[in-house]
This record gives C-alpha cells, sequence and structure tokens, in this order.
C-alpha cells in the first residue's frame, strides 16, 4: 500500500494518494481533495442537510467525522453523518451546539466498518441563526453536473433539526445542487 492510498490500489477509480498525504494527519479520505478547496465557502442554510459525495473502499473504519469550518456561525444545533448509497444513515455525530471554526473532528456515536467499496454520501444538518459557512470547492458551472446520476451534491427532502437522525434512517431523496461542495473528512 503507498503511503495515504485507503484502497492498496496504485490506479483505478478509488486511488487518491496525493492528496491524502497533504490532508491532516489520520484522514482516511474526503469529498474532495484538500487542493480543490477555493475561496467561497459554502453556506449552510438553517434546516437544509448539505450532502457531499465520497467514494470509499470495503472495511474502512470509520470513528470520525469532520469538515473544515471557515466561519463557526451561531448554530443551536449541528451534526455530520455518513450515508450509504441508499442514502440509509449508517453513522452520525451527537447534536453539537456548533463546530468552532478550522478542522473539526467529531466522533461518531458507534464506529462502523464500511459495508462495500464506493459511493456513500457525507451529510450536514444545521440549525442556525448565522449561518455556519464550510470550506468547498468552487460551485459547479450547472446543476446537470451534480445531479448525475448519481447526485455528486446537493441537498435532502429531509429537513434538519437539531436531534440527529438515528442510524438506519433513511433520508429524502437529493436535488443536485450547482453549489459549492463542501469539504467533508473522515478519520
Amino acid at each position: 500500500m503507498i503511503m495515504g492510498d485507503v484502497t492498496g490500489q496504485t490506479e483505478g477509480p478509488f486511488y487518491s494518494v496525493p492528496d491524502l498525504i497533504r490532508a491532516p494527519v489520520g484522514v482516511l479520505a474526503s469529498t474532495i481533495p484538500l487542493s480543490a478547496v477555493g475561496t467561497t465557502p459554502l453556506t449552510s442554510i438553517t434546516t437544509v442537510i448539505q450532502v457531499a459525495s465520497i467514494i470509499l473502499p470495503e472495511n474502512l473504519t470509520v470513528t470520525n467525522l469532520g469538515l473544515m469550518v471557515a466561519v463557526a456561525g451561531t448554530a443551536t444545533g449541528s451534526w455530520i453523518a455518513l450515508l450509504d448509497n441508499g442514502l440509509r444513515v449508517r453513522a452520525v455525530t451527537a447534536n453539537s451546539a456548533g463546530l468552532a471554526a478550522g478542522f473539526t473532528n467529531v466522533a461518531v456515536t458507534a464506529a462502523i466498518n464500511t459495508s462495500y467499496a464506493g459511493l456513500w454520501y457525507m451529510a450536514v444538518g444545521t440549525v442556525s441563526t448565522v449561518a455556519p459557512q464550510y470550506a468547498a470547492q468552487a460551485a459547479g458551472p450547472t446543476v446537470a453536473g451534480v445531479s448525475g446520476p448519481p447526485v455528486y451534491c446537493g441537498t435532502s427532502a429531509t429537513v434538519a433539526s437539531t436531534t440527529p437522525p438515528v442510524v438506519g434512517t433513511v433520508l429524502g431523496a437529493l436535488t443536485g445542487v450547482a453549489a459549492n461542495e463542501l469539504y467533508g473528512q473522515i478519520s
């Protein structure tokens, strides 16, 4: 295995050595390469669940989910979840009153091992009076470019609340949004 390559591959769809080497210590996978983070953050919208795709290998142990928070905002509720490709919550953090600016890793309520290699999603739910902003890549040029199938990034039809979804819950359908895809990380 090459340092930073979580899949053991040296080429192919799950190969991502260069950007994981530059990632914060302990990061095993990310939604976008850290080098793709732009200068315009993704501004969350209260009660809207932001979703970003992530490619994961089989049997990856997930103990923390994280974000790079550009502006903390004033959140009364904030949580991060890992969803499978059927939008079922497989791991979730507890609710917090907001995430501090900078890199943040939050422990999931129960560690999991990914059950398959391929497409997963990270979801972020916030309830806020001043919207938090997350590090993200530049916005996609069109909605069609991110709407898939599969949806690359967007929002869930489920409304976010201060109570995180229970593991096993299936979130509502995704709508592709030509907005900035947030930087999410797994460790």
